[in-house]
């Protein structure tokens, strides 16, 4: 989502001297097709300081935002040439950058592999996986509007990946997984039901299984249950309790109706018929994470916060790396006035996730 259009406008082009040596070994210079570089502060560029390193990095740019290029073909052989582990080093590179949260320069350098390589599948994934990525992250900062333009992009991506032949099936599991999450269950089962025909067997076909199984058999994908979903999520809670009470009434034997409906009332913090919804459906089967930080969230209103640290405590055997349900447990301790456990949760919270921006605030508050 990254526009270096401007960047790519200042960009200035040198053309090679008639006598310079064409032969590469590998590769043989044009001297007919201009070589791009950047320019300095002053929009100038010194001929005695250019040096090979500059022109890579000024036909990456040029790759990444204009793969089609005129002379595009050109440039991917000369950098193949001149830098024969040029893909290797851009995707150890990106990798980095995710890992440090520094997503723009992760976003360029996906960008920079994908023109250098446009036939490849990883930086087409790599770029699906950045942005929903950065949904999560921005999500989880507080920022809704901006999380939800890089799931509609994250989403974009996963389309034009999986329009393809050559998708791999973690493409189809990943992309599932998103739409699941999003709450777009009716393609979430379409995408893991693709994902199952090739999956293996394994921890990642057991959860496509489980997933589509709540879709299809315990009606997440029925259009009241995504109608009231959407709802909910968008900030109409009267609406989306309203529809979630009826799909509870229409499906009281399964447990999606009891946690949408939990959910709902929790929103509305109508904090003890939540917590009897909720517990209505860990009793008809469902031990998902989610049931559990909800149900903590509740009981945590109610000043319950034995039922609270148990309930995150089910959590965190469930989804042990959730920065979420730590935060969460730093806050029921900060709650009973014990602020030294809190400060150990959101440590631990931080050691997982340095990025995490709520838990550093908690901690920030607390030792200031």
């Amino acid at each position: 989502m990254n526009n270096e259009q401007d960047s790519l406008e200042k960009l200035l082009w040198i053309n090679l001297p008639d006598n310079i040596d064409t032969d590469m070994g590998a590769f043989t210079l044009n001297p007919g097709i201009p070589l791009p570089v950047e320019p300095d502060e002053n929009g100038d560029v010194d001929m005695e300081e250019i040096t090979w390193e500059k022109v890579i990095a000024a036909s990456l740019l040029v790759l990444a935002n204009s793969p089609s290029h005129e002379h595009a073909d050109y440039y991917r052989a000369f950098l193949t040439a001149l830098r024969p582990g040029l893909a290797a080093e851009l995707t150890e590179a990106y990798r980095e950058r995710i890992n440090e949260a520094d997503w723009t320069h992760a976003e360029d350098i996906i960008l920079a592999l994908r023109g250098l390589e446009p036939a490849s599948v990883e930086p087409r994934f790599a770029i699906a996986e950045l942005y929903n990525k950065r949904a999560v992250y921005e999500r989880k900062s507080g920022d809704k509007q901006i999380a939800e333009s890089y799931e509609g992009a994250a989403e974009a991506a996963y389309n034009e990946l999986l329009s393809g032949d050559s998708a791999p099936g973690d493409a189809w599991y990943e992309a599932g997984l998103f739409r699941y999450k999003r709450g777009d269950f009716l393609r979430a089962a379409e995408t893991l039901e693709t994902y199952l025909m090739n999956a293996p067997e394994g921890s990642r076909r057991a959860d496509a299984e489980r997933l589509v199984r709540y879709c299809r058999d315990e009606g997440q994908a029925d259009t009241l249950y995504r109608e009231a979903y959407a709802a909910l999520n968008s900030g109409q809670i009267e609406d989306g309790c309203r529809m979630a009470r009826e799909f509870r009434d229409n499906r009281p034997e399964g447990w999606p109706g009891w946690f949408l409906l939990g959910w709902a009332l929790r929103l509305s913090e109508e904090w003890q018929e939540a917590r009897e919804a909720l517990e209505g459906a860990r009793e008809r089967g469902c031990l998902e994470s989610d049931l559990y930080n909800e149900l903590a969230i509740c009981t945590r209103a109610l000043k319950d916060y034995k039922a609270s640290s148990a309930a995150l405590e089910e959590a965190l055997k469930r989804d042990p790396e959730n920065i979420k349900i730590l935060s969460n447990m730093a806050i029921i301790h900060l709650e009973k006035g014990d602020k030294k456990e809190a400060v150990r949760w959101l440590e631990t919270a931080l050691a997982m996730d340095p990025s995490d921006l709520i838990s550093r605030q908690l901690l920030d508050d607390l030792t200031i």
